[in-house]
């Protein structure tokens, strides 16, 4: 082997060796975060529906904080529409908490108008399309502390489109996920509890786990402890 060869294959390794290490977020409908708000029932709670009817739609993904601190070279967005009519939708800028189990109309959180992502949607008037949106700038706020991981509302300012939910029950692969690439991220070791959602009223400073006599249970978000440590 020539030593420009020899060159040429370190060079390769060094490249190999330092490429990022890809994330995949699927919250499952015991933890995700996904839901809309109608004016027509301003006081109708949607947190279980199976399907965001977008217009005010919120989504986050509260296993982000996992991720505090580490560089993120990309990330995207995976969401599933059907009845798409060939429009930009934009992902806003949450500004405030909020809970799909008691989000409505009336106590939606506001959103930036500035500050957003913008994705075409081609015209599918049936079955299911997927489609990915380029979030990194917005998730590498979150994770850099800049912004408070408040999720996005998903606006629609032309006619009504509908995704799919982390509720939906027996098409899992149709539910919302995020992609995450970063040189040093560790792999996702929160997975939902047993038990399913375990409510706290306390905050990450007061509590650190739960602790149900079968796991301990750490606390990844500022009103939930609800994932099971491996």
């Amino acid at each position: 082997m020539s030593k420009v060869t020899i060159i040429i294959f370190i060079l390769m390794s060094i490249a190999v060796a330092s490429s990022g290490n890809v994330v995949e977020i699927h919250p499952g409908p015991e933890i995700g975060q996904d839901t809309y708000a109608s004016s027509l029932h301003p006081d109708e709670n949607y947190g279980d529906s199976q399907n965001m009817e977008v217009g005010y739609a919120f989504l986050r993904f509260t296993q982000l904080d996992q991720y505090m601190g580490y560089e993120v070279d990309e990330a995207l967005l995976n969401i599933y529409d059907w009845k798409a009519d060939g429009y930009t939708r934009c992902f806003c800028r949450v500004l405030e908490p909020w809970d799909e189990d008691t989000l409505t109309w009336n106590n939606q959180p506001s959103y930036s108008t500035t500050e957003y992502v913008s994705h075409y949607f081609p015209q599918n008037l049936g079955g299911m399309h997927g489609s990915t949106i380029n979030v990194t700038w917005m998730v590498q706020k979150w994770l850099s502390g800049e912004w408070e991981n408040y999720g996005w509302c998903i606006r629609d300012y032309w006619g009504p489109i509908e995704f799919c939910t982390s509720n939906l029950p027996d098409a899992p692969s149709f539910r919302p996920w995020l992609s995450l690439e970063g040189p040093n991220l560790p792999p996702l070791s929160v997975q939902p509890a047993s038990l399913g959602k375990i409510k706290s009223l306390y905050s990450p400073q007061q509590v650190s786990s739960i602790t149900d006599g079968r796991g301990q249970f750490a606390q990844h978000s500022k009103r939930e402890a609800w994932a099971r440590v491996e």
